[in-house]
């Protein structure tokens, strides 16, 4: 029964440290804050950010 425990309490650790881990990823052209990048590539090598429509060089996503 105490290695049950053990083993669940481990579980519920890790699950949140990986809900604490994950960085937060904002769109700098709009501000708004993304759960996934935002940028998509196109055959031209270049990037569109799919929030604004605008082909980029680079991509318009920071992580904090």
């Amino acid at each position: 029964m105490k290695t049950l425990i053990t083993l669940a309490l481990a579980g519920l650790l890790a699950l949140a440290n990986a809900f604490a881990a994950s960085p937060k990823m904002t769109c700098t052209l709009t501000g708004k804050e993304v759960k996934t990048c935002c940028c998509e590539q196109l055959k031209n090598g270049k990037l569109i950010c799919k929030l604004t429509g605008k082909t980029l060089d680079k991509c318009c996503c920071t992580t904090k």
